[in-house]
């Protein structure tokens, strides 16, 4: 967690030099494994692009699942997740954005991870952006949903 306050932190200070905004996100992602919650802080600069720091987390919980539910894990699958991601701006225009984000990171403290994503966002309001994705992990398609704040 220390780390990930660093991240942020470290990513709010150098970012406000050349930012116009900054851009708080929720998200759910879906894996073949299990679904997993996420949460992001970064900047935005005039140009479009994004970088910052995230965080998250696996919703499959051990402890709730039968001996015949664990014995179907995979021996290893992410629990948590943590890094840095930046994203780049693809098509713009008036309200929907289509990005193509890379996050990476180091998953459940120990594995190096990189993960391509193309994410498309709707801008209802200069405040609020509601988002769709799809990305990759392991050459696995992942989904994601996400509900972004602009302060």
């Amino acid at each position: 967690m220390k780390r990930l306050l660093f991240v942020l932190v470290l990513t709010g200070v150098l970012g406000t030099t050349s930012a116009q905004q900054f851009v708080l996100r929720t998200y759910l992602e879906k894996t073949k494994i299990s679904v997993k919650t996420g949460s992001s802080f970064g900047v935005e600069n005039r140009y479009g692009w994004e970088y910052g720091g995230f965080y998250q987390q696996s919703l499959l919980m051990e402890s709730f699942l039968g001996n015949e539910e664990k014995t179907n894990l995979p021996r290893f699958y992410e629990k948590e997740f943590y890094g840095m991601y930046f994203a780049a701006p693809v098509i713009v225009s008036s309200g929907i954005v289509l990005k193509a984000q890379v996050r990476t990171g180091v998953s459940n403290g120990a594995n190096f991870v990189i993960t391509p994503s193309l994410l498309a966002d709707y801008k209802p309001s200069r405040h609020i952006r509601f988002g769709v994705g799809l990305g990759s992990r392991a050459f696995r398609p992942t989904m994601q949903g996400s509900l972004s704040i602009i302060l």
